[in-house]
């Protein structure tokens, strides 16, 4: 769902949850040495846009942000995993109260 895409394959707004998380499971990946550009790719978004945000998620104290060869590095702090480890469990209710009745009914039958 970070993709921003349903599982039918549309296209999806992303919601500013599904943003921060995203941008936090990306510099994740780095182990503390996530250059604003490399974030911008992995979260696919422009770096102007991202900029923003990430200083939303430093004000937050979910990343922090350190000097590496006079350039900007971003880390994820223990609150940032909280919130991530929140997110994907929130993101599993979602899921199942926005599934298809339906669908669930067949899938028993089946």
């Amino acid at each position: 769902m970070l993709n921003g895409r349903e599982g039918s394959g549309t296209p999806r707004r992303r919601e500013a949850t599904d943003l921060y998380a995203t941008v936090l499971e990306v510099v994740k990946r780095y182990h503390g040495a996530a250059r604003i550009t490399r974030v911008s790719y992995g979260a696919g978004m422009p770096v102007d846009r991202l900029r923003s945000l990430v200083e939303r998620l430093v004000s937050l104290g979910l990343l922090k942000t350190e000097d590496l060869d006079g350039r900007p590095v971003y880390d994820i702090t223990p609150r940032g995993q909280e919130f991530l480890s929140t997110y994907w469990k929130m993101r599993g209710f979602i899921e199942v109260l926005e599934a298809n009745p339906e669908d669930r009914i067949s899938r028993r039958r089946g």
